[in-house]
């Protein structure tokens, strides 16, 4: 089943990175606290709740893809986990949530160097691909901002070689 993912061209490949333009994209995020995959899995039952009818008015909101996932204060181990919200909505007209948790975010249009990869989702492997990734911008000296971003597509039950990952890093 294929679901609605943000939009973005392509502007360059550089080797094993894509320089990317996102389209402004509308998310509901919750931030957690943990280890990297408590935070993730924490995140996703707090989103997917909210998505399944923990609203106002018991609204089933069509789920998306990528999960989302970034480090918002690195000392205090606290993660911020994202979902997009379908196209269809805007700010205004998404079910409120029940959950105080749950928060909506507009994410501005924006240029991105992209590392995708196949695998687990493990500690070590996200590790491995953030620093090809991290060489990759150096290489092409790009100028990267932020927190890196963490996005899964697929679910957990898919074989884990066919899992499409990318990490994501802002760039001026």
């Amino acid at each position: 089943m294929a679901y609605e993912q943000p939009k973005y061209s392509v502007l360059e490949k550089l080797d094993e990175i894509e320089i990317r333009q996102y389209s402004e994209f509308l998310v509901a995020e919750a931030e957690v606290g943990g280890n990297r995959e408590e935070s993730g899995n924490a995140g996703f039952r707090i989103l997917a709740a909210y998505i399944f009818g923990k609203n106002h008015g018991d609204h089933n909101i069509s789920m998306t893809s990528p999960v989302i996932q970034s480090e918002n204060t690195p000392e205090e181990k606290r993660w911020v986990v994202q979902f997009m919200m379908p196209s269809k909505y805007n700010i205004d007209s998404l079910p409120k949530p029940l959950d105080p948790k749950v928060h909506f975010k507009i994410i501005p249009s924006k240029k991105v160097a992209a590392l995708t990869y196949s695998g687990r989702w493990t500690e070590s492997n996200y590790q491995e691909h953030l620093a090809l990734l991290r060489k990759g911008i150096e290489k092409a000296k790009l100028k990267p901002k932020g927190a890196p971003l963490w996005a899964r597509y697929n679910s957990p039950f898919t074989p884990w070689f066919l899992r499409k990952n990318e990490i994501l890093i802002e760039i001026d």
